[in-house]
């Protein structure tokens, strides 16, 4: 039979000529928490003294414990063991680590009930960004029901550009999931991306933009001014036009002044109104247009009704995402030269990054021909709108 350890401090003179701890506890592995011998040090004599007792403590309590367990689990503690021992991994440390993982379980929610809790923190979000949620939550749908803590990887058969937008909401969902503890890590870190090639900037042709704008003007006059303000002002018409009240439009000053609760980038920024946006906008006042409350009252389904039925109208077969803003942004600079103000006007961020997009993605003459866009009459009794 093995001799127990004395368990009483030693003192270590190598270490106290390096000005190191001195004061040496040898910890045998029945007493350590990992399974393996330890050595610990401390400042003092006393310091290790106290820690020697703990130790005596713990093994009388051990000694206790194991005069109770009975042969069968004896026999069964040496059976794990032996299972363990390939991996170099304690009875006691597996132990640990599998009860960690049980009560992360228990503590677990369904991916559907992470979805919903995720949506419910990010109710202050954009209509547009809380669909995508929805959206992204219908593509998880057979593992809704799972808990959040079993699901390791998660790969399907989308394009890259869906594909990707879903995992980053996923990603999302789980990193609020690793917050609450309802997991212990985000396995969506561990998926690559799908990788994306650049592509060339799109907009809409003069020609095209007229016709939007013409058909809005005769078949559907509320809708006007959200068409005018996206491709004449570049704002953003999901987020930032449905938020935009009238009174933000200073026809007098040729400006509008976006406040900072309604940005996307929560910063206040003014952008200046072109002769022809302003003169679109006179013409739909003297049509009898609505010039109080929200530029864009409608509900998500409507307004996405009212921009279907427009660009079908107007003979588009297929909408180009952001076309409106690409297109302001597009002909803004073929004109103005001026990247900086436009990154102002715009709301972006990085001049480098707005300069490669938009840069010579059209010409000056057809920049020339976008900013003449005008309404077919301009009526002579108008009255401009005041702040």
């Amino acid at each position: 039979m093995p001799r127990s350890s004395s368990l009483k401090p030693a003192f270590r003179r190598e270490r106290a000529d390096k000005g190191l701890l001195s004061w040496c506890v040898n910890v045998p592995p029945e007493l350590s928490p990992t399974g393996k011998r330890q050595q610990l040090y401390f400042a003092s004599k006393t310091e290790a003294r106290i820690q020697c007792n703990a130790l005596k403590v713990r093994r009388s309590n051990f000694g206790d414990s194991l005069g109770a367990m009975t042969p069968a689990r004896i026999a069964e503690a040496s059976e794990a063991c032996k299972l363990l021992e390939p991996f170099h991994v304690g009875l006691l440390e597996a132990v640990r680590a599998y009860v960690a993982e049980i009560q992360v379980r228990t503590g677990s929610v369904t991916l559907g009930e992470a979805f919903d809790r995720f949506g419910e923190s990010k109710s202050a979000r954009s209509p547009k960004y809380q669909r995508e949620i929805r959206l992204a939550k219908r593509t998880f749908e057979p593992l809704l029901k799972s808990m959040v803590c079993d699901i390791e990887s998660l790969l399907y058969p989308l394009s890259a550009h869906v594909r990707n937008a879903k995992l980053r909401r996923l990603r999302s969902v789980f990193n609020l999931a690793v917050r609450r503890k309802w997991a212990k890590e985000n396995p969506v870190s561990a998926i690559d991306f799908g990788d994306i090639p650049r592509k060339e900037v799109e907009v809409f042709p003069a020609e095209t933009v007229q016709r939007i704008l013409e058909d809005a003007l005769e078949n559907d006059l509320e809708f006007l001014p959200y068409r005018v303000l996206a491709f004449f002002a570049g704002i953003r018409p999901e987020g930032e036009l449905e938020r935009l009240d009238w009174s933000d439009i200073r026809l007098g000053e040729k400006l509008i002044v976006l406040r900072s609760e309604i940005t996307k980038t929560k910063r206040k920024r003014f952008v200046e109104l072109s002769e022809n946006a302003i003169e679109w906008l006179l013409e739909y006042q003297a049509r009898g247009g609505r010039v109080d409350g929200l530029v864009a009252p409608w509900s998500p389904a409507i307004r996405h009704r009212k921009h279907h039925r427009n660009y079908k109208a107007a003979g588009i077969r297929k909408w180009i995402q952001q076309g409106a803003r690409h297109s302001f942004c597009s002909y803004w600079l073929a004109l103005h030269k001026d990247v900086n103000k436009l990154v102002l006007q715009s709301g972006h961020t990085d001049a480098d990054t707005m300069w490669t997009r938009y840069h010579a993605g059209v010409t000056e003459s057809e920049a020339l021909k976008f900013w003449s866009l005008r309404p077919p009459r301009l009526a002579s009794n108008v009255v401009a709108m005041t702040a």
